[in-house]
């Protein structure tokens, strides 16, 4: 209820007039730059007690699976379409890439503490690899602004980099000054109220209506918010018995529509509406999804 709560402050004051598009930007900067990158490190670098580091391979494999799930079924979903579709690029990637940091990370972190922002951060790993590859080379190959090249330098964001960084910190076991840890501390604490408020302000400032005219996302939604964590439910349940780490791993693959797609659709040369309005009405809906999984699960 109170993340709810959050994004209704967000959506009622972009609705008044009060927050603007422009606030939301600034704000949803700070949040991928500072806020989350700061909940990872200091979720891995915490988990030294908590995790064994032979357990990584093991983690990283299960959150490699959950991301593999995801694509597979968005290709499969892509070819089914056919031609009823005319992006087909676009419309598989708003199904495969997941918000699992704006809306994923603070909802793991409230409901399954600083293990589960542990395994938030680590999914970065599997995440970037698989968007800035093969999600790029899809839209590049058929966009008009492709080039049909990688640009690997796109996958190290700031998220990446810390995680890497964090992970170096934590199977060599040093410590981090608690001047940091402190400021660490305070930052992360920001990460969830912030991000709700942002996508209260996103949701706020779009055309609902038009969106949920778009009878496309509806079959989006079907996929990124109740079949593929259902598939990750099923398989993942006989290959670990790690129960909190099988929890974050269906959270994770409920997420909606990540906020990049459309960036990154529209950066090659894609009408980004679909990827848009799959952004809009996914996180709409994931507002009933996501508690309604977590309670499942218990």
């Amino acid at each position: 209820m109170a993340i709810l709560a959050l994004v209704l402050v967000g959506f009622f004051g972009a609705r008044r007039g009060l927050l603007t598009p422009g606030f939301s930007k600034k704000v949803s900067s700070l949040v991928m730059n500072v806020f989350l990158p700061a909940s990872v490190f200091l979720s891995i670098t915490d988990g030294v007690g908590q995790v064994d580091a032979r357990e990584l391979p093991h983690i990283v494999l299960m959150l490699t699976l959950l991301i593999a799930v995801s694509y597979i079924v968005a290709f499969l979903f892509a070819r089914l379409m056919g031609r009823r579709t005319e992006d087909p690029a676009t419309l598989e990637l708003s199904v495969s890439a997941m918000n699992t940091l704006l809306v994923g990370l603070p909802i793991v972190q409230g409901v399954y503490g600083s293990l589960g922002v542990l395994y938030t951060g680590l999914s970065n790993l599997p995440f970037n690899l698989a968007l800035y590859t093969y999600g790029v080379w899809r839209l590049g190959s058929t966009g008009p602004n492709g080039h049909g090249g990688l640009r690997l330098r796109d996958m190290f964001t700031v998220v990446l980099i810390g995680t890497l960084i964090a992970l170096g910190i934590f199977c060599l076991g040093l410590p981090v000054p608690g001047i940091f840890r402190r400021f660490l501390s305070i930052a992360s604490g920001a990460t969830t109220p912030m991000s709700m408020v942002v996508i209260g302000v996103t949701m706020g400032s779009e055309d609902i209506r038009t969106a949920l005219k778009d009878k496309r996302v509806y079959a989006v939604c079907l996929l990124r918010l109740v079949l593929i964590p259902l598939l990750v439910w099923l398989m993942m349940r006989g290959l670990t018995a790690n129960a909190l780490l099988l929890k974050t791993c269906v959270v994770l693959a409920a997420c909606p529509t990540g906020i990049i797609v459309p960036i990154i659709s529209l950066q090659y040369g894609h009408d980004p509406t679909l990827a848009s309005n799959s952004v809009i009405v996914s996180t709409l809906l994931s507002l009933l999804a996501l508690p309604a999984i977590i309670f499942l699960l218990g």
